[in-house]
């Protein structure tokens, strides 16, 4: 499956102009409208994640133990 994603609305006119050529091209279409996508960026590391997400720990706490060790 390909997507095509339009950036910016178009009006309806526009739109359908769209589908009939691409339909007389032979490629079925499908409209989706209102869904958008946003991503997130995390750039703190977070310990509740993963294999850790059970544990009652935190980044500072497991950074003072691991130190600690060798000593």
């Amino acid at each position: 499956m390909t997507e095509l994603i339009l950036k910016k609305e178009i009006d309806e006119k526009k739109m359908k102009e769209l589908l009939a050529f691409l339909e007389s091209l032979g490629i079925e279409v499908e409209v989706k409208s209102g869904i958008t996508k946003t991503v997130k960026k995390d750039n703190e590391f977070s310990l509740a994640v993963g294999l850790w997400e059970n544990y009652e720990l935190n980044s500072s706490e497991l950074r003072k133990q691991a130190w600690q060790r060798n000593k």
